[in-house]
């Protein structure tokens, strides 16, 4: 972003364009720039020197914006980019740098002169590290000024070199300031630029392929050269924001100029991005991923190198290293991720390797011992920080893991064809390599275990389970339909007490129109059952009572039945209870005590929401924990419309508990394990279930 000179008006130039680097073509520039540069072998580490200045400038930057107008980003919330352990700056020649350019006169010839002599000393360093270099010098001063202005009162010594460097002035030139401060951020821009472009070119691909790329190599020096001619612009102006000079008109005209520059490279860097990669190489590894013929094939188009012959996987079982051939004629769930945040898929996939040891071996002809798991981190750059997260998360991992440090062969692949966007996925791809669900995440996340083998027909078999709820809640209310949106969340409650509904009709409220839930891009609504009008609640209640009289008595269990006691059950609990649902996939019944608590506790699980796979993890998550607090109270089932000559033994609903129960009398009475005498048949027109365990 350029200065705000629409509040200084632009003025001729004193210097004639002999002098004046501002009216020099870009020929001009590059004849007079390339004289100084010597080609050399020799490599500095520019990265960490550039990591190094880059932490200094946003820090420093942001303590500045803070002083001017108020408005900067928090110093804390800055991230740190990581310089190797071993790196040692060249302090004498950057503070020599410094000192050279901070005595310049103001002027655009002397700016010139000063440029060209840095220039002639840096000779042997690399186009962008002569630019990192020299922006380090800057930074060096810079960074120093206002890490003093932050010294604490009771730093005598700091306080003494604040008082030394005038950093009081500040506070009196707020607009000089952020005027400077925006030059020097163009400034880290357009280092950053240089810097990336000059990484790409080092990558070894053909710039005949890359076009954009030649052309921004082309550009390189010259850009170069406005760096650090506006660098030294900057620091022989540290006098401008401490209020002892008013040239903005200087700092103004190669600010735009920068800008220019700065649009240009950051043109050329988005082409050379679309462009660079082996062409031939990615549309041979594209066909073998859409005419597979078999899983290893398909793994390795996906990971490796043509160079690696016989690629191997990591062993989370005996923490060994074992060859690729362990997944042929297998299938194989395949996790891919970056490092952060990814210890809930690492939680969940866990599930997931236990339920494939257990029974049952089998399940809709699939043989849960033909199935992998296979995790493939995606990392851009493996520096000492990823590695030793990547060893971390790998130690988690009982199943396999790929190992490598060095650019994924297939990520355009896996980014365009798998569709991974920078959040973890797990694409199923069966024994001949064919990808038969793209991303089984979410009906994993929702099933677990019960979700295998993983295909998408398998999440519809399971969405229908709850279609009997939606179904006899369609015909007391058919308006529901409208509220029943497939990508938002929806409260259906109920109960008896007054008191309870409203507040849970409040707290959902809130829920609704907190500011991490628009972040989340979350639509939640809720529907507070019979309160528009109280005589649907006895014609739904009757039609949930005969489904259950209907399905206890088939010879085969219906899958539904589970889910129909604890609806049952519930409905006798006090004060209430509430279902969750995301559109119609019901994500969780509950309690309507525990369900209360949890709403109300938005504020202290809230920014779960964002770290989990979404509001209806978070909230199961925190109600789960809430739920434990509470007593664990007998189960009880109260049917009204059940017919009395029908009584058959059914099982506890409550997953903490599921024991199978014997009928006592014409009830059923739950109470988890305890002894309890049986119930007096009641003596009203109503028959009342209740169930009790077997002594």
């Amino acid at each position: 972003m350029a200065l705000a000179t629409s509040l200084i008006p632009a003025t001729p130039l004193v210097q004639t364009n002999t002098l004046n680097p501002l009216g020099w073509t870009d020929d001009q520039i590059l004849e007079k720039v390339y004289i100084t540069h010597v080609h050399t072998a020799e490599r500095y580490d520019v990265e960490s020197l550039f990591n190094v200045t880059s932490n200094i400038i946003k820090r420093a930057t942001a303590v500045a914006d803070s002083v001017a107008v108020k408005t900067g980003t928090p110093v804390g919330l800055i991230e740190d980019k990581v310089a190797l352990s071993t790196f040692d700056p060249p302090f004498l020649k950057l503070k020599h740098i410094a000192s050279q350019m901070m005595n310049t006169p103001h002027g655009e010839h002397h700016a010139h002169e000063t440029a060209m002599s840095i220039l002639d000393q840096l000779r042997s360093y690399s186009w962008d590290g002569k630019a990192i270099l020299v922006l380090a010098a800057l930074a060096l001063e810079y960074g120093n000024f206002w890490h003093l202005v932050q010294v604490p009162t009771g730093d005598h010594l700091g306080r003494s070199l604040a008082q030394m460097h005038r950093v009081h002035i500040v506070e009196r030139n707020r607009q000089a300031v952020a005027d400077y401060n925006i030059l020097v951020k163009n400034l880290l821009i357009a280092v950053e630029c240089i810097t990336e472009l000059e990484r790409l070119s080092t990558k070894g691909y053909d710039l005949k392929d890359v076009p954009a790329l030649a052309e921004a190599m082309q550009e390189i020096p010259v850009a170069v050269y406005w760096a650090i001619i506006t660098t030294v612009v900057c620091a022989n102006h540290f006098d401008f924001f401490l209020g002892e000079s008013d040239d903005r008109y200087e700092i103004a005209n190669f600010d735009d100029k920068l800008s220019a520059v700065i649009s240009k490279l950051k043109a050329n860097l988005t082409r050379s991005r679309k462009k660079i990669g082996d062409l031939e190489d990615y549309w041979r590894r594209k066909k073998l991923l859409q005419t597979p013929t078999e899983i290893v094939e398909v793994i390795k188009v996906l990971i490796y190198h043509n160079d690696v012959h016989d690629p191997h996987v990591y062993d989370g079982l005996t923490r060994q290293m074992v060859s690729i051939e362990v997944f042929r004629k297998k299938h194989v769930l395949l996790f891919i991720s970056g490092l952060d945040s990814i210890r809930d898929e690492i939680r969940l996939l866990q599930s997931i390797y236990e339920g494939l040891q257990e029974d049952p071996k089998e399940v809709k002809g699939y043989r849960k011992e033909d199935f992998r798991i296979l995790w493939l981190p995606v990392v851009e750059d493996w520096n000492l920080l990823h590695r030793a997260e990547y060893d971390n998360l790998k130690l988690e991992m009982p199943w396999y893991v790929v190992e490598y440090f060095f650019p994924l062969a297939g990520i355009r692949l896996i980014r365009e064809d798998l569709n991974y966007k920078n959040k973890p996925i797990i694409p199923v791809l069966n024994p001949q390599g064919r990808v038969v669900n793209y991303n089984a995440m979410h009906m994993i996340f929702v099933w677990g275990i019960d979700a295998f083998p993983f295909r998408p027909s398998d999440d519809d078999v399971l969405t229908q389970k709850w279609n009997w709820f939606w179904a006899e809640m369609k015909k007391v209310n058919p308006r529901l339909q409208d509220i029943i949106k497939a990508d938002s969340f929806i409260f259906i409650y109920g109960g008896n007490d007054r008191k309870w509904l409203q507040e849970f009709t409040l707290a959902v409220e809130k829920i609704k129109r907190h500011e991490i839930i628009k972040r989340a891009d979350a639509v939640i609504e809720h529907y507070p059952f019979g309160k528009e009008d109280p005589r649907i609640v006895p014609r739904f209640w009757i039609g949930i009572e005969s489904l259950f009289a209907n399905m206890i008595q088939k010879t085969h269990k219906d899958p539904t039945i589970d889910e129909i006691k604890s609806l049952l059950c519930l409905k006798q609990q006090q004060p209430g209870w509430v279902l969750l649902s995301k559109g119609s996939n019901v994500k969780l019944l509950g309690k309507g005590e525990a369900m209360l608590a949890t709403a109300g506790d938005f504020e202290i699980w809230k920014e779960k929401v964002l770290e989990k796979a979404g509001f209806d993890v978070a909230f199961k998550e925190y109600y789960e924990q809430k739920r434990r607090g509470y007593p664990q109270e007998c189960s009880h089932m109260q049917l009204a419309n059940y017919p009395a000559d029908i009584l058959h033994p059914i099982n506890c609903p409550d997953a903490g508990c599921g024991r199978s129960m014997e009928i006592a009398s014409v009830s059923y009475k739950c109470c988890h394990g305890h002894t309890h005498n049986q119930a007096e048949v009641p003596e009203s027109g109503d028959v009342m279930i209740e169930k009790k365990y077997a002594s």
